[in-house]
């Protein structure tokens, strides 16, 4: 997997005996830092569920218990982990580079002192919804502390209902509720309102003894969208922005 993650870098962009060759190796030494931490053999290269994986990476962000390792060698196991995620929920597919995108939660449908104009956020921060989703996945611990991806192998990733699919599926670690996670890259009206609702519906015939509620990330949040989530508490409300971390390459 290492070799793997290393051409997967390549292909990104990084350099061959820069960030790709550092990050690739990062991991083998967060993989003994974590052993240190627990005390019993840990390899994160062999890891297969990419919840495990998120929560790695979010243990080494700058929020993460293990901050202070994250921040050493200028911040190297911190974006080597974060990267890591990412490779893993592609599946060592390439999407377009994002420049190293954090997602940061912003609005919620019960909090109208936000104006998305405030945020000076470009029109669309993604050009795709598929590098949104990634990047979400990715880091899942972070954005939705107490959930992870629903199902074995990510199976809540696309997850497929009624010959629909929904982007992403997430299940509350200790309750077992299903959160719905729509994703627009850019703008959102009334139209995704309705568009979540049959999702929702569509997991509660599915899912009869579980609680049901969803999630729209937008770049922006036209004002018909957040009229229509006044009606229901099942739906919220988030916006996504940027933040940039320089990488040596």
């Amino acid at each position: 997997m290492e070799q793997q993650f290393y051409k997967w870098l390549i292909r990104r962009g990084y350099s061959e005996t820069g960030a790709a060759k550092g990050y690739s190796r990062a991991i083998n030494l967060v993989s003994k830092h974590y052993s240190e931490q627990t005390g019993s053999h840990f390899d994160v290269y062999s890891i297969t569920d990419q919840n495990i994986i998120s929560q790695i990476a979010y243990d080494c962000s700058k929020s993460g218990k293990y901050s202070e390792f994250g921040d050493l060698q200028h911040g190297r196991f911190r974006a080597a982990t974060a990267r890591y995620s990412e490779f893993f929920v592609l599946g060592n597919e390439v999407s377009s580079p994002n420049q190293s995108d954090e997602i940061v939660q912003d609005v919620s449908n019960n909090d109208d002192s936000q104006d998305e104009n405030e945020l000076n956020l470009p029109q669309s921060n993604f050009a795709y919804e598929r590098d949104l989703q990634t990047t979400v996945c990715a880091q899942i611990s972070e954005l939705f502390p107490g959930y992870k991806i629903w199902g074995e192998s990510s199976q809540g990733v696309e997850y497929s209902v009624g010959k629909r699919r929904i982007d992403v599926l997430l299940e509350h670690i200790e309750s077992g509720d299903l959160l719905v996670v729509e994703l627009k890259s850019g703008f959102a009206d009334f139209k995704v309102f309705g568009q979540i609702s049959m999702y929702v519906g569509l997991i509660q015939k599915q899912f009869l003894n579980k609680t049901i509620s969803g999630v729209i990330i937008a770049g922006s949040i036209d004002e018909s969208l957040r009229q229509a989530c006044e009606i229901t508490d099942k739906i919220a409300l988030k916006v996504y922005r940027m933040s940039v971390e320089l990488e040596d390459v």
